[in-house]
């Protein structure tokens, strides 16, 4: 199942991605995956035999009161042939470590 939404509390998304980075380091999935704050949205790269891109929209929730929370909402993806196969798999371990920094996820 494809992450639909990315709900997180940290300050910015910069600070977000820069966490999630963090955390990928080191590991065999930051051989693969990628995040970057792009604007007002948060970019996720697969480059492995291919490049897969999912951009996500940030905005404040609306009903996020003073607790500042963030949510960043699916807007576009571009998946590479080679990628669809490994995909859900790929994204499974991503899930991981999005819910390590805090993250709150929706699927679709």
């Amino acid at each position: 199942m494809t992450i639909k939404t990315i709900a997180f509390t940290q300050k910015s998304s910069q600070e977000f991605v820069s966490q999630v980075s963090a955390q990928l380091a080191g590991r065999e999935l930051g051989k693969i995956v990628s995040l970057a704050a792009q604007g007002n949205a948060i970019v996720v790269c697969f480059s492995k035999f291919g490049k897969s891109e999912l951009t996500y929209d940030v905005a404040v929730a609306a009903n996020s009161g003073s607790s500042g929370i963030m949510t960043a909402t699916l807007i576009s993806e571009k998946i590479a042939l080679a990628h669809r196969a490994f995909r859900s798999n790929i994204e499974g371990k991503l899930k991981k470590v999005l819910i390590a920094c805090g993250a709150k996820l929706t699927e679709g």
